[in-house]
């Protein structure tokens, strides 16, 4: 969902409720917002999960899953073993990839000229800013970021399937019957499998949701 903490004017919060009331009430509806909307899909992948992490790949698509941009990263801080073990990434494939600052000025206006679907929208935005903040970068730019999360979305039209109450990108996929193409956990294809859960939802003829939801 858009981040209200960002946007504290009148006109961006009465969105946030009216996007928040509808997730509960027709998130078939919402996700055909979205995908009629002019909207990016972004994703990342990061050296872990903590407040110092980074991004190593990043990746824009749009709805149909179409890449409009798609870079590896030389983060700052050494990848966590969990995390390579996640997405496969190692920091010496890394060491001729440009860092944050050389990709900035072409990704950034990109980011902000369109709506963006996010898988964990509160997560990627997170690293975004940390990643910036490593290079001692403007992250000014992320409070215009317009963002939408399909993470709840998935959840609420499928159904939580784990203890914090979202669900996973693969299980959302399963339950929209959506096949992953290509390497999971590479940010293009993550980009491609939101895309198409989203449109899935969109696609759907009932409000899979029931009241204990």
């Amino acid at each position: 969902m858009i981040d209200e903490r960002q946007f504290p004017d009148k006109e961006t919060i009465l969105k946030i409720i009216q996007e928040k009331k509808m997730l509960q009430e027709n998130p078939v509806a919402l996700a055909q917002q979205w995908a009629t909307e002019d909207v990016y899909v972004l994703d990342t992948e990061t050296t872990g999960l903590g407040k110092y992490a980074q991004v190593v790949e990043i990746a824009v698509t749009d709805i149909d899953g179409n890449v409009i941009f798609q870079h590896r990263l030389r983060p700052s801080v050494l990848i966590e073993a969990a995390a390579q073990d996640v997405h496969g990434i190692s920091l010496s494939e890394l060491r001729n990839e440009p860092q944050w600052p050389h990709i900035a000025d072409e990704l950034i206006p990109r980011l902000l000229s369109r709506p963006l679907i996010i898988f964990n929208a509160e997560f990627d935005l997170r690293i975004l800013a940390q990643t910036a903040k490593a290079f001692a970068m403007d992250t000014r730019w992320l409070n215009k970021v317009q963002s939408h999360c399909a993470m709840a979305l998935a959840a609420r039209f499928y159904g939580a399937t784990n203890r914090y109450g979202t669900i996973s990108l693969a299980n959302a996929a399963r339950a929209a019957g959506v096949s992953v193409k290509g390497k999971a956990h590479s940010a293009a294809v993550d980009c491609q499998t939101t895309a198409a859960v989203v449109r899935a939802i969109a696609n759907s003829t009932k409000n899979n949701v029931t009241a204990d939801n």
